[in-house]
């Protein structure tokens, strides 16, 4: 590959559940080009209620299933060439890493972002101080309870856990959500990459 020719953009959106990863693809129109292991199991599972608030039904026995979707329509956009968003928090923790198990599928041709959706939430001057995940985790509880699917708050603590203690690969270009021009400019690759 040349170095005139351009990359494909893959961007894994990363953040615990509610940091604004949905809502930063709605507001930048980019559903079309996004995947996501959560509206997978909407459409497998449905959603049960929770105080009478709409939430993702979890269901372990069709995990397996879900993944094996989510696996394969990124399989076949990287094949066909498509500028993709992954639209999962992207975190793991206990030794899984996420990123470095998609990193190993993505082909030459592209080149892989992270918007960082719960990095404008932290103490910018100490991002994983307790303080400062605390106060991030009562704006994600906050958010939880107004957004359309809620999550268990117990799994949102565990995904801000994650975060904490999470590496990202040194391949990856890493933005800020909070970043305006970055992420404009980034959005502006995929809206406008086959034109």
């Amino acid at each position: 590959m040349t170095n005139n020719m351009k990359r494909i953009p893959l961007i894994l959106m990363l953040g615990p559940q509610a940091s604004g990863k949905s809502s930063f693809i709605k507001m930048n129109d980019l559903q079309n080009y996004t995947i996501s292991a959560d509206e997978i199991r909407i459409r497998l599972n449905g959603i049960n209620s929770n105080n009478g608030h709409p939430q993702i039904n979890f269901v372990g026995q069709t995990e397996k299933i879900v993944w094996q979707i989510f696996n394969q329509i990124l399989q076949t956009r990287l094949q066909n060439g498509l500028p993709t968003i992954v639209d999962n928090t992207n975190l793991g923790g206990h030794g899984f890493n996420p990123i470095n198990d998609i990193l190993k599928r993505v082909p030459d041709n592209y080149q892989v972002y992270v918007i960082d959706c719960f990095k404008p939430l932290l103490d910018a001057n100490d991002p994983l101080s307790k303080e400062s995940l605390t106060h991030a985790l009562k704006i994600l509880d906050q958010r939880n309870r107004d957004r359309e699917y809620s999550v268990n708050m117990d799994i949102i603590q565990r995904f801000v856990d994650y975060y904490a203690h999470f590496e990202i690969p040194n391949e990856v270009k890493v933005i800020s959500s909070a970043d305006l021009q970055k992420a404009q400019d980034l959005i502006d690759l995929v809206l406008n990459f086959n034109k």
